[in-house]
């Protein structure tokens, strides 16, 4: 991006710029850890490393990797196996907590920015199913087959803590002869076409692309929580509480009470600050093309990006908090 065109941005976006070149670098490779192929995530990765790779060093690489979820992410960047992440400030939390999921503070943990977008719990279960509610889900119901995420991912984690708080769990919608079953979101819509599931919950955003395949080919009925569900994703599991609009899905002509979190970007302590320096630096100005990367990246508000609480109250890599500082987002 040009100098020129980088500063008017973000003076529409009421962000002040430390104008001069990016930071003299050499090059690097960089492993981004996103989720699987078909969804939403792995377009973010693709598209920002597109971005960036255009302001490192000539020879660098970013490899952008179609796992693990925003979870696994966490882990990954903890053992040293990616460089870069997506995660949700959910899981942020509970990972730089130590709490939750995690054990132990994961203290190979940065934050980098938040506030990508808006992902809600999303439901979707077939209408010839004949069940409508999560409280049939739980109760195992007409044997209901559910399909979600592998573990690791969000969407199964949310679907973990839902039972949870409606008394029941995998094992025991199995006792009564139903069953969750972890898969490729790539193939949920094809296994529900085949009348192999009934259904399929996951962390979707608008435009997704599982989920829009799922409603293309499938006649199915999205689900809200249930007010106490709701309740408790909020005050134990650090959700916060959400409609999702009529029509964000085709067939969903009301709106979906429902829980969301936001996608925010990691990195290990140990990457360059010129490194991170630049992927801030290169993701912000660059809102509007970020805008074009995939639907659900239209909610980005680049005066938000280092808020603590869409980035799991994490500690800020020294990168982030130059360019931040130049801007005037902190102090």
């Amino acid at each position: 991006m040009k100098p020129v065109r980088a500063i008017a941005l973000l003076a529409a976006a009421g962000i002040g710029l430390a104008a001069g070149p990016l930071p003299a670098q050499e090059k690097v490779s960089l492993r981004f850890g996103t989720v699987g192929i078909g969804s939403a995530w792995y377009n973010y990765g693709a598209g920002i490393a597109d971005l960036v790779k255009q302001q490192l060093p000539a020879g660098s690489s970013i490899d952008v990797l179609p796992k693990a979820g925003g979870v696994g992410n966490i882990k990954l960047l903890q053992a040293g196996e990616i460089e870069i992440g997506l995660s949700f400030g959910v899981n942020s939390a509970e990972a730089c907590g130590g709490f939750g999921t995690f054990k132990d503070k994961q203290t190979n943990i940065r934050a980098v920015l938040g506030g990508l977008d808006t992902y809600y719990v999303g439901t979707f279960v077939t209408k010839k199913s004949g069940v409508t509610s999560w409280e049939e889900i739980a109760a195992g119901k007409n044997k209901f087959h559910l399909l979600t995420a592998r573990p690791g991912g969000t969407g199964e984690l949310s679907v973990r803590q839902v039972l949870a708080l409606l008394g029941s769990s995998k094992e025991m919608i199995a006792q009564k002869g139903g069953q969750v079953e972890a898969t490729e979101r790539s193939g949920a819509a094809e296994i529900i076409r085949d009348g192999q599931a009934d259904g399929w919950s996951q962390i979707v955003t608008k435009g997704h692309p599982g989920a829009t395949q799922l409603v293309t080919i499938n006649e199915m009925r999205v689900l809200g929580l249930p007010d106490k569900v709701i309740k408790g994703m909020v005050e134990k599991n650090g959700w916060a509480p959400a409609v999702m609009p009529a029509n964000t899905f085709k067939g969903q002509t009301e709106p979906v009470k429902t829980v969301k979190a936001a996608t925010n970007l990691l990195v290990r302590a140990d990457v360059p600050d010129t490194v991170v320096y630049t992927i801030t630096k290169t993701i912000v100005e660059n809102a509007p093309k970020l805008r074009k990367i995939h639907a659900a990246l239209s909610d980005f508000d680049p005066k938000t990006v280092a808020d603590p609480t869409l980035n799991g109250n994490c500690p800020m890599h020294p990168g982030a908090l130059k360019y931040y500082r130049e801007v005037h987002l902190v102090k």
